[in-house]
């Protein structure tokens, strides 16, 4: 803006109803318009209640092409609003783009501010389709273990298709022991609904607020939640959200991370979801929740009774002949050797998944250092020896075990 003029971001009346969300609309316009003018030659606005033409409207959402007909329902959906965001810039009463007087703390949250109203608040909601059923057998031949919750998912894209309405799937819990694939078949699973996944690990994760709420302003580091980043970024409105090793959720003693957990597993909560960085709500209704775990019995009651428990056993038999052969395909495909032999499958199907591509990787660099691409049983022996050993422990100060001291004659 030119120097000496001055705009006022217009106040709302202290009587004004919640729901007057018109007035809202056209004071977060107005304010989008001014803080796309800072630094530019067009003239001031001449009036602070001056309503933008829709040609000139800066929210992303107002000039989007209308939506497919889909029987009267929407094939999309709102994951904020940008009046909520135009009235948390309101109340940082910035003034000819003047952020002098806002400490560093206000002026990293500002900044954010201003790039969500860049962000398109619309995304598309997800529907099933015939191309998803057909992935999804694929998928039940691939993942075997996880057959119950292939068909749970294939049921509710046949009643998407059926009922021409998104898909909506409860917050899942994949139980079972470690190296059973559980994080492999959550993102294949995000791959055949075509939506993106944002994995987080709980076991290495301490703070809890920074991934689902975000900070309160007041806290020293604040910043915008994961969880609403990913959704604001995301192309649909039903991303998945894999929350790893959740029975390993320990921050330190003062939070409650599964308390957190509440705000989006709890279908009311998770429609309006409070970031408290940017004291805007999100919608976070329309997700996919995963969980993984190893043991479901230290997790709070009212956590597993959000959640959709589904044991996972351990592949056996042919279930695990197809998983050796899926993970052999893995390792082998980018190196371009080849698939071992149907009795080499049946040797390293006697681990468990996580073992199989360990022991599988070994035992080609024992065949490799004898010049041959095609395994043979003595690689998966020896490799197999390999992974096996345990490290002895190395005894602590001057005491040595007494049949240490029997060899030694002492």
């Amino acid at each position: 803006m030119r120097r000496g003029t001055r705009t006022t971001i217009m106040n709302a009346p202290e009587n004004r109803m919640p729901d007057d969300t018109g007035h809202d609309d056209i004071e977060a316009r107005i304010l989008l318009e001014q803080l796309a003018m800072q630094g530019s030659e067009r003239m001031p606005l001449e009036s602070d209640s001056v309503a933008l033409p829709k040609s000139e409207s800066l929210e992303p959402d107002a000039q989007r092409p209308p939506e497919p007909d889909c029987g009267g329902r929407s094939s999309s959906a709102n994951i904020f609003h940008h009046a909520d965001v135009g009235r948390q810039l309101r109340l940082l009463a910035i003034e000819n783009g003047d952020t002098t007087h806002l400490s560093n703390e206000e002026a990293a949250r500002f900044s954010k501010l201003c790039w969500l109203t860049e962000e398109p608040s619309r995304k598309p909601l997800l529907f099933g389709t015939a191309q998803m059923r057909e992935a999804l057998d694929e998928l039940r031949s691939t993942c075997p273990p996880f057959v119950t919750v292939t068909d749970l998912v294939d049921r509710t894209v046949a009643l998407s298709l059926l009922a021409e309405a998104p898909l909506s799937i409860p917050p899942l819990l994949l139980v079972g022991p470690p190296g059973t694939g559980k994080t492999h078949y959550s993102k294949a699973l995000a791959k055949v609904l075509g939506v993106p996944i944002h994995a987080w690990s709980c076991a290495t994760n301490s703070d809890a607020m920074q991934l689902i709420t975000g900070h309160p302003t007041t806290w020293r580091g604040a910043r915008m939640g994961l969880l609403t980043e990913a959704l604001v970024t995301s192309s649909s409105a039903s991303p998945v959200f894999l929350l790893d090793a959740i029975d390993k959720f320990l921050t330190h003693r003062d939070e409650q991370p599964f308390n957190i957990l509440l705000n989006v597993l709890e279908p009311e909560n998770a429609e309006a979801l409070l970031d408290e960085y940017l004291r805007v709500r999100f919608d976070a209704s329309h997700a996919i929740f995963i969980g993984t775990a190893n043991d479901v019995s230290v997790l709070p009651s009212f956590i597993q009774d959000r959640f959709l428990i589904i044991p996972i056993a351990a592949p056996t038999g042919d279930a695990l002949i197809a998983v050796t052969r899926q993970i052999a395909t893995k390792i082998l495909t980018p190196l371009g050797l080849p698939m071992p032999s149907d009795d080499i499958l049946v040797v390293l199907a006697r681990r468990n998944p996580r073992r199989i591509g360990r022991v599988l990787r070994l035992a080609l660099g024992f065949a490799a250092a004898e010049g041959r691409e095609v395994l043979e049983s003595a690689d998966i022996s020896a490799a197999d020896a390999l992974a096996s050993r345990e490290a002895s422990p190395t005894p602590i100060g001057f005491m040595r075990p007494s049949r240490e001291r029997e060899v030694g004659g002492k």
